[in-house]
């Protein structure tokens, strides 16, 4: 079970909006840098959730953060909408 988070709903939304769109992306590895803030919301996320391997992934220096996003993006997913409706 998921722990609550930090992260405001609306957050969480933004969060499920993009990993909804980089689905359907992909080998695109670049993202808006506007969207930057949501990838470090992500990675906010899955370490408050203790998702080591998540985790893990972004720490490599040399994989850019959105191969790391694509990688897991059906895990994210899924976490974001079991803390979305948790209620």
């Amino acid at each position: 079970m998921e722990k609550s988070t930090s992260i405001p709903k609306d957050e969480l939304l933004k969060v499920q909006r993009f990993l909804s769109e980089v689905k359907d992306t992909n080998e695109d590895t670049e993202y808006d840098p506007d969207q930057e803030y949501i990838v470090n919301t992500i990675i906010q996320l899955v370490k408050e959730q203790e998702k080591t391997s998540i985790t893990e992934d972004f720490n490599v220096p040399y994989i850019h953060p959105m191969i790391t996003v694509q990688k897991w993006s059906t895990e994210l997913k899924d976490l974001v909408d079991k803390l979305l409706y948790m209620d």
